[in-house]
């Protein structure tokens, strides 16, 4: 597979609608430099990536010192018939990294979000209606507006999935919009009418809808709504009732985004959008700082709640609604390039574990299990040195995690839907602080330079002493990293 992407690029001169978007990181990084190897901290080098505190990277799939690129092919024409236009890409995304176990360099190649899309221009002024069909990856097409909030992946599935294609059908007109989609996966199933070991191939569907409303040029008001057949229920003997019931997923969705002048743009990550090729997505230059004449603001306010029927884990001879919610506040100060953020965020535990799926798979979370919801808020400060092609920066968030306390009294703190730790005993579950400080240098149009260092407090961390957990030494609840990173993109 690694050999696939230069025989692409050699197969033929580039037209005029292929480009490549390409981003190549170097970094020496350290997670803990008062840690060491025993700690899981192997000391500053340039192989592992990703070194981000909690609150970084909440738009984005991936971290900005890894190196990837989108190979896209893309093609824009009129149509034979009046009125419409067509358009299509095929969306490569080339990963190569570094194993750190044994330093040997490898490449992952994934379609990410190859479409085909047939265009009609009603009467009006920016008004169509348009077909998008996903070939082998609808990943981008997922509801709900912030990524790190965003649903209906293809890690909705409960079993891991190769593609996932869906079509989608939307009306736009001036920055409103409708529409319907679907999606669908095949996975390994199970015959309910005969129980049997053997695989099958069945097909899982999902359905998505949503629609949005630009009051003026300041004011947006969106919906999404969508459900998933997640999977079948297996964790049960084979001669239940239950073996083979689909686990259905039911999500709803809704953002009130203001923004103080038209020329500010609504946050929205690029994640969610389809490639084009296109002057607003291919530029002579990737650098990019919010610049006023005067001062802006955004906020953007989003709701979020997704159900499904799981295993009751107080009578598993049944099953039970479980329900999750989510939610964010999102705000962006802009004065001349000083940029000011403010971010909160709130997720309870179904909501975290919704995707695995439940906090023990496919298993409500018990009438037993005391729970706490994850809260946290971040402040981002940069400001862009202009002539000095020189943005200074810090961001500092705090996180109350997420955490369950089991009947034994075993209380364990749920960052994310699979990191989780259990906390020292006898202790309260303790707040997460982190902050993130440093400098990024414009060196030309494709090229900057990185300088940060970051701080995380977590005194949730615990090992092992015999049969107890203790608390972690503080070299290692102290974390200290630091990245030197130099990034290119073109």
């Amino acid at each position: 597979m690694s050999a696939l992407l230069p025989l692409l690029l050699a197969a033929s001169p580039a037209l005029a609608g292929d480009f490549v978007d390409v981003w190549v990181s170097t970094a020496f990084e350290d997670t803990n430099v008062l840690a060491g190897p025993e700690a899981e901290s192997p000391s500053a080098n340039f192989v592992e990536r990703g070194n981000a505190t909690f609150f970084e990277n909440y738009e984005n799939r991936t971290t900005d010192d890894i190196s990837r690129a989108q190979l896209v092919l893309y093609r824009r024409d009129d149509s034979f018939f009046q009125g419409w236009w067509t358009e299509a890409a095929f969306v490569l995304r080339y990963t190569p990294f570094l194993d750190p176990d044994d330093t040997d360099p490898g490449t992952n190649i994934e379609d990410d979000g190859s479409y085909v899309r047939l265009v009609r221009d009603l009467p009006g002024e920016d008004h169509t209606i348009s077909l998008t069909g996903y070939a082998v990856d609808s990943d981008r097409f997922r509801l709900g507006y912030s990524y790190d909030l965003s649903w209906g992946g293809r890690e909705m599935f409960i079993k891991q999935v190769g593609a996932a294609p869906g079509l989608r059908l939307q009306w736009e007109r001036q920055g409103s919009y409708a529409f319907l989609g679907a999606k669908t996966a095949i996975m390994d199933g199970i015959d309910r009418t005969e129980a049997t070991d053997a695989a099958l191939n069945t097909t899982f569907y999902g359905l998505l809808a949503g629609a949005g409303v630009l009051v003026g040029d300041k004011v947006k008001g969106e919906v999404h709504a969508g459900s998933f057949q997640q999977g079948q229920l297996d964790n049960v003997d084979a001669d239940s009732d239950l073996y083979g019931d689909t686990i259905v997923a039911l999500g709803l969705a809704a953002q009130v985004a203001f923004r103080s002048r038209s020329d500010l743009d609504f946050i929205q990550s690029g994640d969610l959008k389809l490639y084009r090729n296109e002057p607003d997505q291919v530029r002579d230059t990737y650098l990019s700082h919010r610049k006023l004449d005067g001062a802006g603001v955004i906020v953007q306010a989003e709701v979020d709640r997704l159900t499904h029927n799981l295993l009751d884990a107080d009578d598993t001879s049944s099953t039970t609604i479980e329900t999750g919610y989510a939610g964010d506040l999102q705000s962006i100060l802009v004065l001349g390039t000083t940029q000011v953020g403010v971010d909160l965020v709130y997720k309870d535990l179904a909501y975290i574990v919704f995707n695995v799926p439940g906090l023990k798979s496919q298993e409500s979370i018990g009438s037993g299990y005391e729970t706490t919801p994850q809260l946290y808020g971040r402040l981002k400060f940069e400001h862009f040195i202009e002539k000095a092609h020189l943005t200074p920066g810090f961001g500092i968030g705090m996180m109350q995690p997420a955490t369950y306390t089991t009947i034994d009294g075993k209380t364990v703190v749920q960052i994310s839907e699979r990191d989780s730790e259990q906390i020292p005993d006898g202790q309260e579950p303790t707040a997460i602080m982190s902050g993130v400080g440093g400098v990024q240098v414009d060196l030309s149009k494709s090229m900057v330079a990185i300088g940060e260092v970051l701080y995380s407090l977590n005194n949730n961390r615990s090992n092992t002493d015999g049969d107890a957990r203790v608390l972690a030494p503080s070299n290692e609840r102290n974390e200290l990293g630091f990245n030197v990173i130099m990034r290119a993109r073109f």
